[in-house]
């Protein structure tokens, strides 16, 4: 026992020695810049991304008219649900994704942020895109609006509420569902 604790503590000091410093975080200095890192996380299927701009009070809303539908095993909640069920489904979703490709994110109707704001609400943005589930090219076709509440933390905007509306046969919050257990 006494040999290991001087090889443990050797092994130690020298993974510090080779470890780099952490580079600076993502540019989510406006909501736009957030909105953007989370499309960019998608298309990467980097859950970490999604992670890091999600606030810890974090509630996303499904459209009403998928409510009490049951998506995969899972039944739709009323409330919506929090972060944790969200990146359980994020981390679902990337892991079985080949690949997530966005025809549209449409953040060009986006109001001005307003000086000094601290909250923002982005009005609806459409969004269009296809999850491919296998190397074959099947895939869903997910299409409808959200709505992004952020708020502003420090020197970063952060996703407080999401709240989604369906308008194809699929929508964001339906895939999420489908990953959810």
């Amino acid at each position: 026992m006494k040999r290991l604790l001087p090889i443990a503590i050797t092994l130690t000091l020298l993974a510090g020695c080779f470890s780099l410093p952490p580079g600076p975080g993502p540019d989510l200095s406006s909501p736009h810049d957030t909105l953007s890192y989370l499309v960019n996380s998608y298309v990467l299927l980097d859950d970490g991304g999604v992670d890091y701009i999600l606030d810890s009070d974090f509630i996303f809303y499904f459209d009403q008219d998928e409510v009490d539908d049951v998506v995969g095993g899972y039944r739709i909640p009323h409330e919506g649900w929090g972060r944790y069920s969200e990146l359980i489904a994020t981390r679902n979703m990337f892991a079985g994704a080949e690949r997530i490709e966005f025809d549209e994110f449409d953040l060009s109707e986006m109001e001005p942020l307003p000086e000094g704001a601290t909250h923002y609400t982005s009005g609806w943005i459409r969004y269009r895109f296809r999850y491919y589930y296998d190397e074959e090219d099947h895939s869903y076709y997910v299409g409808g609006n959200a709505i992004f509440e952020l708020e502003k933390q420090g020197n970063d905007w952060i996703i407080t509420r999401w709240t989604d509306q369906k308008v194809s046969e699929h929508s964001w919050g339906w895939l999420k569902a489908l990953y959810r257990l």
